[in-house]
């Protein structure tokens, strides 16, 4: 048995199978489904346009109804408001049709865990008209414990037709943290509980031992119990909808187009992968700290190889897993398909069953993303989830930025990686009662940037793109405390490149109505870990500052309230990424933020009148336009044309006299050969010489054959990272000097073509290989 017949049949190369209990479960090509079950295949073998239309469109709203009516009827602000959850309609065999446009990773773990119901419980105690199953098993579907998924079958003359199914972070489950995020948890005993799927609701009727047994694990069972119903409602009126739908029309129909779409969705995938060269494309992002006080680095790596019309994912490079930071294969497969529907899969109308057929996945089992058991999963919705989004997102980038013209415009840079920009946090409300809260930062976050335009300012995060911001007023009158300021970011270095990252925001709060309250969880980032794409800058780092026995009191009193963190004074804790629970004071201020994301390309090639356009809106400082993008004002502050050029071209002349030179020496391309340029970013490409394609430097500087890292025939430059900029600097020196930022320069122009900020002892990431 070979490597990939193992895999197909569920089993890996030393025989341990993918089944969800002693590894996390991947789906075998074919389904091994209890006779006993009869699935409805049959489909009209014709279907004419308008009918197909009406019903395409019936089945995509009747998904969103789902979403819909989960976000009426629940009571959690992580539901109402955050959009932390997703709802899918799915084949008879588990293949995800529609999603919705919230929490996007989650989509794929519904089919992953629809698919383990249909192997595991279809035999006993049997899939049944009426049923609904709930799983909390990372192992076996969800992306953490919190992420309670629901699926259940629709039946139609006897015969299984589809399932519904919905995915909501419930506030708590269990588990010895509030919020149920686990931190300190080394193994799976130390983290809330795990259900494998088990029947909620039996034929319709809903079962009090199961879902007491659910709620029994909560700190606030009320509110899980609302939400839970919520989801229950939500998946009662998707039902309802597709039976009325087959009744209209007929299950053949109705199946005919459910199929024909899927087809469609897998050829307008192909279609763009036609348009990317074979190659294989990597990125790698460090994160820190398995557990509270650990000094450690660790990696997530994504790497993505196309071959002909499909691709091939896996995460060589990755550490093992560790501590609390891990995810398991559900989740890994969930994070890189939704960049993949970003830029592949954009205009499917959340579609995603199509491109699921074409990308094959070969995670190394044992890593922080791909966890084997009992290795400890609750605290991934913070601490892997984002990550390895950003990673996939970061190869995901690389590879449509290789593709023709217009997909490689649809490139876009990686946005949060660990940049939570909220907390939880618990105590005794205003109103004397226990409570417990999560507030997520994430809705006003950075879109990065693209390979053709600048992000845009506080534009959510591109992978819950339902997430709506809270209201200030709103979460005043919900928890005990007082917003100081919301306001956004600079454009500084931070994100900064040819195109910038959109700006994101900065929230700082203080207690009222209460004396003390605990938080479970905050980033406070030690390194900026959000990569730049193609040159650009790295995003910020992310934060959470903490002031105890402060002035605010005074400050309030006399009339004024500050708008900057550093105008109140106080005590100021130290606070790691992952730190122990901290308690806030009737006398504590503390400030969040997100950061600006990845940026594109070398800032030194920034239209002035994009930079002169953000001076002008007070978006930047005329310091930040000459250091970051050498651009030089007059006295009215526009940019000086002349000057500019004469600064930048100096600069570039600078880099290539500070660098250390390549590794690789290559000689010069003549001009003439650039004719036949492939663009990756606007100055690095591939041209094609006597002697075979080679990478080059738009100003015809030769950077090896595609076969070698095109880095190795650059100029560098190795810094410490808070040498970037002010936004990358931490008081964690000790967890700082582990890192460096490393920028490579064309040797002949002194152009930036790539940046990575990496551990100081690992070499640089080969991260673009094409195969023509």
């Amino acid at each position: 048995m070979n490597d990939q017949t193992a895999t197909r049949l569920g089993y890996d190369a030393a025989g341990i199978v993918w089944d969800g209990i002693v590894r996390g479960y991947a789906p075998p090509d074919v389904l091994s489904i209890s006779p006993k079950l009869r699935l409805q295949t049959a489909e009209e073998p014709e279907v004419d346009p308008i009918t197909y239309e009406v019903i395409r469109n019936s089945l995509q709203n009747i998904n969103l109804e789902n979403g819909q009516t989960i976000q009426k009827l629940s009571i959690s602000p992580i539901t109402m408001i955050n959009r932390d959850f997703q709802c899918a309609i799915l084949t008879e065999t588990g293949d995800v049709m529609f999603m919705g446009p919230y929490l996007m990773y989650l989509a794929n773990t519904l089919g992953i865990m629809t698919k383990w119901v249909l192997e595991n419980r279809s035999e006993s105690p049997g899939i049944e008209d009426g049923d609904v199953f709930l799983c909390s098993d990372p192992y076996v579907g969800s992306s953490h414990q919190q992420d309670t998924e629901l699926t259940s079958p629709v039946f139609w003359g006897g015969e299984l037709f589809c399932w519904v199914a919905n995915s909501v972070h419930y506030s708590d489950v269990g588990g010895p943290a509030p919020g149920s995020f686990c931190l300190s948890a080394k193994t799976i005993w130390e983290d809330p509980p795990l259900f494998p799927p088990m029947k909620l609701v039996e034929r319709g009727s809903l079962r009090a031992d199961m879902e007491q047994l659910y709620l029994r694990q909560s700190r606030v069972p009320a509110t899980v119990g609302m939400d839970l119903h919520a989801a229950l409602a939500g998946l009662t009126v998707s039902r309802q909808r597709i039976l009325d739908l087959l009744e209209r029309y007929g299950a053949k129909t109705v199946k005919a187009v459910m199929k024909k779409t899927l087809d469609a969705s897998e050829r307008a995938f192909v279609e763009k992968l036609q348009m990317i060269p074979d190659g294989r494309w990597s990125e790698r992002i460090y994160t820190e700290s398995a557990l509270p006080g650990d000094p450690g680095v660790y990696i997530s790596q994504v790497n993505i190889v196309k071959e002909g019309d499909y691709l091939y994912v896996d995460n060589e490079g990755t550490s093992p897993q560790a501590g609390s930071i891990n995810n398991t294969y559900a989740g890994f497969v969930g994070a890189v398909l939704a960049p993949l529907m970003l830029m592949l899969a954009y205009d499917l109308g959340g579609v995603c069953g199509g491109l699921s057929r074409r990308v094959r996945f070969r995670p190394v089992p044992g890593t922080i993303t791909c966890a084997d058991y009992p290795a400890p999963i609750s605290g991934a919705g913070v601490c892997n989830m984002p990550m390895v989004v950003a990673t996939a997102t970061g190869a995901t980038a690389k590879m449509v930025a290789c593709a023709e013209p217009p997909l490689r415009d649809k490139a876009i840079g990686i946005a949060d990686v660990h940049a939570y920009g909220g907390w939880i946090f618990n105590g005794i409300n205003q109103h004397g009662r226990f409570f417990m809260a999560m507030h997520s930062g994430m809705a006003p976050g950075a879109v990065p940037a693209s390979t053709g335009r600048d992000g845009i300012d506080t534009g959510g995060i591109f992978w819950v793109p339902g997430r709506e911001a809270s209201n200030v007023e709103e979460n005043e009158a919900s928890w005990p405390v007082l917003t100081l300021y919301r306001r956004q970011n600079r454009a500084d270095a931070a994100g900064a490149g040819r195109y910038r990252s959109g700006v994101a925001a900065e929230e700082a709060w203080l207690l009222h109505g209460t004396d003390e309250l605990d938080t479970q969880v905050y980033n406070n980032e030690s390194f900026v870990k959000c990569q730049g794409l193609l040159g650009g800058n790295p995003g910020g780092r992310a934060f959470f500052r903490l002031k105890r026995r402060t002035d605010i009191a005074e400050q309030l009193g006399a009339g004024t309230i500050p708008q900057d963190f550093d105008e109140i004074s106080g005590e100021e804790l130290p606070l790691y990424w992952k730190g122990e629970p901290i308690q806030l004071g009737a006398d504590s201020v503390w400030t969040t933020n997100l950061p600006n994301f990845a940026g594109y390309g070398d800032p030194l090639d920034r239209d002035p009148a994009a930079v002169g356009l953000d001076l002008s809106e007070g978006k930047m400082t005329v310091e930040h336009a000459e250091e970051v993008y050498g651009v030089i004002t007059d006295e009215a502050g526009l940019a000086d044309g002349q000057k500019t050029r004469a600064e930048r071209t100096r600069r570039k002349h600078q880099r290539l006299a500070d660098s250390l030179p390549p590794r690789q020496a290559r000689t010069t391309v003549q001009h003439g050969g650039l004719a036949a340029r492939r663009a990756i970013n606007d100055t690095l490409g591939v041209i094609r010489t006597d002697a075979g394609a080679r990478y080059a430097c738009t100003c015809g500087q030769d950077l090896g054959p595609l076969d070698a890292n095109f880095k190795d025939s650059c100029r560098v430059v190795e810094r410490l990272v808070d040498s970037i900029g002010p936004g990358y600097t931490s008081f964690a020196t000790e967890m700082m000097d582990k890192m460096c930022f490393r920028e490579f320069f064309c040797p002949r122009c002194g152009s930036r073509l790539a940046t990575e900020v990496a551990r100081r002892d690992d070499g640089y990431l080969w991260d673009i290989e094409l195969r023509f």
